[in-house]
């Protein structure tokens, strides 16, 4: 099992990242981040911190990320705020993990994430459920009735179960949500929010 403890998110890894050689050695994450425009609708801006629990072992960290258009980039910490990871997904890349040793590639995000850091990420999904939304481009397996606002309270996805724990205030976004898919357990924890609206 490859999970992130104390000193750092891979196991076979004990290193911590400079944020700068992350996104400075790779000609590909500079390109991609350098073309991408503020301000599409649906883009945003988010700060917040993770839990993973797989086989009853589990850790934590911090995110950002951003989603613009069709490029997503997430950069991962330890909870102290080494980088210690970047994911970037575009058209013309796919799916790509950077380390400060190794760049890895796959078809979809939930396979890299599944294959380096033994637990997957459902990125694709999660960029409508981190705005309180359904994935409308896959089938609804089932949802529960919304709160008094008409906001999403759970539903299950592609094998997910999605559990929409609290929102902000006055806020259609959520603030705490965690996620299931089979032995594997999430928890998102989204403190701040940046809405890019052209």
């Amino acid at each position: 099992m490859k999970l992130w403890n104390g000193m750092g998110w891979i196991k076979t890894w004990g290193f911590y990242l400079s944020f700068c050689v992350l996104l400075t050695g790779c000609s590909v994450f500079q390109e991609v981040r350098s073309v991408t425009k503020l301000g599409s609708y649906g883009d945003f801006e988010l700060s917040g911190r993770v839990a993973v629990r797989v086989d009853g072992e589990g850790s934590s960290a911090r995110i950002k990320w951003s989603h613009r258009g069709d490029v997503d980039a997430v950069d991962i910490y330890t909870p102290v705020g080494s980088i210690i990871a970047v994911i970037l997904v575009s058209p013309r890349t796919g799916a790509v993990l950077e380390t400060k040793d190794q760049v890895y590639e796959a078809p979809s995000v939930e396979a890299l994430t599944e294959r380096v850091l033994g637990w997957r990420l459902p990125l694709d999904s999660l960029k409508y459920w981190a705005r309180g939304q359904v994935n409308p481009q896959v089938a609804i397996e089932k949802m529960s009735s919304k709160d008094t606002r008409q906001r999403l309270t759970y539903l299950e996805q592609e094998g997910w179960k999605v559990t929409f724990e609290r929102y902000h205030e006055e806020s259609m976004r959520p603030r705490v949500i965690r996620l299931e898919f089979q032995d594997l357990k999430i928890r998102f924890v989204l403190d701040e929010w940046v809405g890019l609206h052209s």
